[in-house]
This record gives C-alpha cells, structure tokens and sequence, in this order.
C-alpha cells in the first residue's frame, strides 16, 4: 500500500518497491556499534551467560565438566548472532534486527560447521608440530586469510565458495585493498590475542576477572566482526558479494538524483526559452544554483549548449565564467566565456563592468582578448554611469594598439576616458597611449 509523502514541497510516493532516498545514507559505523542500546542489551545477555559458564566451569572438576553442553550453547548462540550482524554489515544496514530465535536459531545453516572446521585446520596449520623455523610464515598466512575465508564462509551459505584457488588470491588483494582493513586486521590481532590470553589462563582467572574480562572480550569481538562486515560491504562488489547500499552505490545513487533533476529542470527552462522568457528562465536558474549549492552549473551548462536557441545557455554560461574567476580557475573561466560569448556576441554581458575589467586583467590568449576587445566597444552601452568607465577606456585603447592596430578605436577611447575624467591625462599609460596614437 502507498503512503503519499510531502517533502521540498513536492508529492513523493514511498513504499516498500522505492528504495531509500540517497540522502538517508549513513557511513556504516565500527566503534560506536557496540554502544547502540540493542547492541547494548545483546551484550549484556551474551556477558551473563558467558560469565556464568565461566563460573560453572571453573567449580570443582565433576562439577565443571558438566558446563560443556552449556558452553556450547553459549558458543552457538554467539556465533550465530555474529553472522547476523556480518551478514547485515556487509549488505549496508547501519542496526542489526532485534535479537529473536529465528536469529540465533537460523535453520539448515551450515555457516557454524564450516567456520568450526575451518578453524579447526587453521589452528592444525600454525601448530607447533611443524617445521618450527617456518612458523612465523605461517602465522602470517593465516593472519591475512583466514578473515578472507571466514568473511566468505559469513557471507554465502555453502563452503564450496572457498574452493576456487584463483578467486581466493584475486579476493585477498580486493580485501586487503579495502581503506577499512587495518582497522579490521588491528581488531582482529586484539581480539584474538585477549582470546588466546583467556583461553590459556582460563582456569586460573578469578571471578572478579571474569566478570570484566567477559564483556570487554565479547565487545571486542563485536567489533571485529562489525569491521569485518564493513570491509566486505565496501569491497563487496569487487567480491562478487551482493550489496544494498554502500558508499559506492550511494554516489551513483546521488549521480542518478541529480541526473533526474538536472532533466526536470531544464524541462521547464526549455518552455520559458520558446516564448522568449529568458529573464524570467535565469531567475529560475539561479534559484536552482543556491538550492544545489552551485555543484551542478557545469552540468546544466552543458545540457542547454545542446539547444539551438543558446541566448540563455550564454547568460548562464557568463555567470558560471565568474564564479571560476572568482575561485582562481582562470582557464576554465576563460574557456566558457569564449564559448558563451560566441553563441551571443552582440547581447552577452557580464554581471558588472569591475568582472569585465578583471577578465581583460588575467586574459593573455588572443582569443579571449578579441572577445574582450568588442566587450569594451559596448562598455558604455552595457553599464552606463559605471566609475570605471575611464579605466575601461584605457584598457580598450591599449588592447587596440598593443595587439590589434586600431588607431582610430584608441583615439576615441583616449578622449572618452579624458571628458570623462580630466585627471586621467596625468596617469603614464594614458599619456603612453597618447604618443603610440600620435607617432
């Protein structure tokens, strides 16, 4: 069933068929994870029952063998709930569902035995009945590994996957590769050294030892199996692993938005564009740059030079040649006011007669100073009463000698910027002009 949703004012439909807005994304988190209340209450069970097979165990000996099916249970539930929460990193969901049976009791799940006998031939591989000058190595190996294999057997739900020698060495370079695996590898060596250290003193820890040992070891692993889950999601394409949302599908999700509305938008500018509403169609646009913060200019600009009416395209193309100057991109700025200017010479204008003088400033290329060279021809037409007519004149009868040989258009500038300011007569370039105009 539809529920009708009103957002940016416009009517949007949302149900279980639409995938989420790209805007609800969140960076999956590592180290807060654990402190999420759910994730809090789940530790908090786990640690009572840990805790109290510790205690069990550690009663006098009959009494202590009888922990083991307990001890299993413990184990069982535990794992079982991991898989949970690497199952759900790595498709993207930030919480993991509430603890419930069908969590911890998933049925016809091979993914314990694999990973149990897995370990199992792992801690046979780094055992000391072998070559012992080749342990180190060993260690390594399975250091970067076994979290490979272990993420594929949490993933995919049959060991055949681990099987393939070819996908297994291209997979440890995609996962290694991940910016999330030292963060990874560091909790994994944490984790599994508390581990070690805990199994080897089991029967010598006292019950205060227990009783914060417990919790600490279990957040570890959390933690661990949480940026086990993060590596994979976002290397989980590359893996062959099927994702719901990562940081990667996310921008696309962006691309894709901004994509559609770029469309809509130039839609209703193309209807103003036909009747000749070009004002009225910039006003728009410049509504549309302060809602998308000016991230999409370039893109739009792009769209209208596609049509053949441009009278607009060259307005917004004079706009976007500012905002480059403005941030030091000069030679994208030069570019699309060339451009621009070219689809509308006779009624492109800048915002303000200073932004012309500045482009004349940092112009060096021919092109951009014959393009200049006519602007300021219409100086006076385009902003009239402005202070920096005189300078403009200048600048008009220096480019007219120095680059273009257009005596006639200097001598004219040169009286101009003098009726309209006496003094400019004392500034050196006016008076270098006047003796390039007289010699």
């Amino acid at each position: 069933m539809q529920k009708p949703c009103v957002k940016s004012g416009e009517c949007q439909l949302v149900d279980w068929r639409h995938p989420r807005p790209a805007s609800d994304f969140q960076e999956l988190t590592i180290f807060r994870f654990p402190f999420f209340l759910e994730n809090l209450l789940v530790l908090g069970l786990y640690s009572l029952m840990f805790l109290m097979a510790g205690l069990w165990a550690s009663l006098p000996s009959g009494m202590g063998i009888r922990s083991v099916p307990f001890w299993l249970i413990c184990i069982t539930l535990f794992f079982n709930y991991v898989f949970v929460i690497v199952d759900h990193t790595s498709r993207g969901f930030q919480h993991v569902p509430k603890l419930s049976g069908e969590l911890v009791f998933p049925t016809h799940d091979p993914r314990l035995f694999t990973i149990t006998g897995m370990t199992t031939c792992y801690f046979a591989f780094t055992s000391v009945g072998w070559d012992e000058s080749s342990r180190p190595l060993r260690l390594i190996f399975t250091f970067f590994t076994y979290p490979l294999l272990f993420s594929f057997a949490s993933v995919n739900r049959h060991f055949t996957v681990l099987l393939n020698p070819v996908r297994l060495i291209k997979s440890i370079i995609i996962f290694t590769a991940s910016r999330y695996s030292p963060t990874f590898f560091l909790l994994q060596f944490v984790t599994g050294a508390l581990l070690y250290f805990n199994i080897q003193r089991f029967g010598e820890l006292s019950p205060w030892h227990l009783t914060w040992q417990v919790p600490i070891t279990l957040t570890l692993l959390f933690l661990t199996f949480r940026a086990l889950g993060v590596v994979i999601n976002s290397q989980g394409p590359k893996l062959g692993i099927a994702v719901l949302q990562n940081e990667d599908t996310h921008i696309a999700s962006l691309e894709r938005e901004a994509e559609i509305r770029l469309s809509n938008f130039a839609m209703r500018l193309h209807r103003l564009a036909r009747v000749h509403e070009y004002r009225k169609a910039f006003d728009l646009v410049q509504v549309f740059q302060n809602e998308n913060h000016n991230k999409l200019d370039e893109h739009l600009y792009v769209r209208l030079c596609e049509w053949d009416d441009q009278r607009l395209t060259a307005m917004l193309g004079a706009d976007l040649a500012e905002r480059l100057l403005d941030n030091g991109e000069t030679e994208r700025a030069l570019k699309i006011f060339r451009n621009s200017y070219d689809m509308a010479p006779t009624r492109f204008t800048f915002s303000s007669g200073t932004t012309l003088l500045l482009f004349c400033k940092v112009a060096k290329d021919r092109a951009s100073q014959e393009r200049l060279f006519e602007c300021l021809q219409r100086f006076e037409e385009m902003f009239p009463n402005h202070p920096g007519l005189s300078a403009a004149m200048i600048q008009l009868a220096t480019l007219a000698l120095d680059q273009f040989n257009h005596q006639k258009i200097a001598r004219d500038a040169l009286a101009k910027a003098a009726s309209n300011s006496p003094t400019i007569t004392e500034n050196e370039d006016y008076q270098r002009l006047m003796a390039l105009c007289s010699a």
